[in-house]
């Protein structure tokens, strides 16, 4: 019996066959069960580099969904992203949805779809049906995902670059009369009632607040000063007399540099949540979140009167489209503003005669 001639590259070893060739520039290296496998596997690669395929096959990572987000994650905590709590949360959701074994490669724009399609008939945590925003900010921490694949060589190209978000319908800004101020006030526990008069009174966020350390706080002067941990930028903080009073309030910890430590006095409280929510409900409001604070912050301001230059400053908005949120709360800067074409459209001989009628 003739034995069989293989193609120059496949070779035994041991109780296998390897491939170890070159085609075309392309070093081909696999090894096979089989000397007939080995053949016809090297035949389809032979294709594959002919057709221009057989690099892009290569190139797709084996690394799954679940294996990506746990670096993804890290990175994210390591750098200290101020949205790293809710972005945990949505990217394990995600995972747990599309698949924690999914390779990242097999992620397209109809996985994409299929999944914003799932999400957006299920139902959230209150049993309500989850709105176009949650999943639009779902799908942005996703595409920020794979961005970050991409800039670590992990994929070439971003496969969900031409997502398309759901339109999300505007919603009335909600802020806080007086008079719910007061009621959630007079509902909140002691801590949370230091916590809730600084967001009214300052504009701070949640995770400012509670970070707040007491070498940062300026009683005698007014001010806070504060420092961004992602990009160590620094702003003050104005206080005014409520605000101040706050302050001196806070009984000082000598074991901890926060005004308000968590259980460990080297870490700030960070969950007050559920405290937030049980206020809430006992003030009898609808649809008020922490955030709602800051924006009645700002709102009151501007109903005040403050310009909205002003407000931009003490709100720290990175852009003035932010601040112009609030521009139709006070309309009298715009009529201020159109009363003076009453002088500037008036002949200089009627402003005369005007004169002289009231002298």
């Amino acid at each position: 019996m003739t034995k069989r001639k293989l193609p120059p590259g496949i070779m035994p070893r041991g109780h296998r066959w390897r491939i170890d060739t070159f085609y075309k520039g392309v070093r081909i290296r696999e090894c096979c069960a089989t000397p007939e496998m080995a053949e016809t596997n090297l035949r389809k690669i032979q294709t594959l580099i002919d057709e221009g395929r057989y690099l892009e096959k290569r190139r797709q990572p084996k690394e799954t969904l679940q294996e990506f987000s746990e670096r993804y994650l890290d990175w994210c905590k390591d750098i200290k992203q101020k949205s790293y709590t809710s972005k945990e949360k949505r990217i394990k959701l995600i995972v747990r949805r599309v698949g924690a074994e999914t390779l990242l490669s097999k992620i397209d724009l109809a996985a994409l779809e299929k999944y914003q399609a799932e999400r957006l008939s299920s139902a959230g945590e209150r049993k309500e049906h989850v709105k176009p925003a949650t999943v639009n900010r779902e799908i942005a921490c996703l595409k920020h995902l794979f961005s970050k694949a991409v800039e670590w060589k992990i994929l070439d190209s971003n496969p969900l670059r031409g997502a398309k978000l759901f339109k999300e319908t505007g919603r009335r800004l909600r802020y806080l009369t007086p008079e719910e101020c007061k009621a959630l006030l007079d509902a909140s526990s002691p801590t949370m009632k230091q916590v809730v008069m600084l967001a009214l009174h300052t504009g701070m966020r949640r995770g400012e607040i509670l970070s707040l350390t007491w070498d940062g706080v300026n009683l005698r002067e007014g001010f806070i000063e504060l420092v961004d941990q992602k990009n160590g930028e620094r702003s003050t903080i104005p206080l005014n007399r409520k605000a101040v009073e706050t302050m001196q309030s806070i009984p000082r910890r000598l074991d901890s540099k926060y005004l308000f430590p968590g259980k460990t006095p080297d870490k700030p409280f960070y969950d007050l949540k559920r405290q937030f929510e049980k206020a809430v409900s006992a003030a009898n409001l609808d649809g008020v979140t922490f955030h709602v604070l800051r924006h009645t912050c700002a709102s009151h301001l501007v109903m005040s009167g403050v310009d909205l230059a002003t407000v931009k400053e003490i709100m720290r908005h990175k852009t003035i489209e932010m601040t112009l949120r609030y521009a139709h709360l006070s309309p009298e800067h715009k009529k201020s503003a159109i009363a003076t074409l009453e002088s500037a459209l008036t002949p200089k001989k009627e402003k005369k005669e005007n004169k002289a009628r009231i002298a």
